[in-house]
């Protein structure tokens, strides 16, 4: 092999190197939320808020990750995406702090000074995406998501959560 080959080998073998460690490479989490009465939670969110933990995660310090959410389907099941300008499947992995967001019990609805802003067609076409947006019956059990912390694996993972009673 000449230099140029043995070092364009070398290079490449860095970059790959490089990106296998990436603290910012987004995982596959995937998981079930239950309700305190054994239900499915329908509807709620589940968001994992990475900790900023750079001893840890690689991360630099101030900057944890994006955080990552997920809507819980009529089964429990949910899987996260991290938000961010392009949302993207999956969540970095180390430490997080796991919040829920309740279910909506109704659909949101345009102020009057926000339709008398707009012009008709648009009032009609949020109006329209407002209608189509699901509801669900109210959980009867707190938000605050038990376990509360969770730590995802570089190779991602799966969560069982629970919902305590109020």
């Amino acid at each position: 092999m000449t230099r140029v080959s043995v070092t364009i080998c070398l290079g490449l073998c860095a970059l790959l190197l490089v990106g296998c460690n990436d603290p910012y490479r987004l995982v596959e989490v995937k998981g079930k939320v239950t309700s305190c009465d054994g239900k499915p939670a329908a509807g709620g969110t589940v968001v994992f808020y990475p900790v900023d933990d750079p001893d840890s995660s690689g991360r630099k310090a101030g900057n944890p990750g994006r955080e990552a959410r997920g809507t819980v389907e009529a089964d429990g099941t949910f899987y996260l995406t991290s938000i961010g300008i392009q949302p993207k499947r999956g969540a970095v992995s180390g430490r997080h702090k796991v919040a829920f967001e309740m279910p909506p019990t109704r659909r949101p609805a345009l102020l009057p000074e926000e339709r008398a802003s707009l012009p008709p067609d648009e009032v009609k076409k949020i109006e329209a995406d407002f209608a189509s947006r699901p509801v669900y019956q109210p959980l009867n059990c707190s938000d605050q998501i038990q376990p509360a912390e969770a730590t995802v694996a570089q190779s991602g993972g799966e969560f069982e959560f629970m919902l305590p009673p109020k």
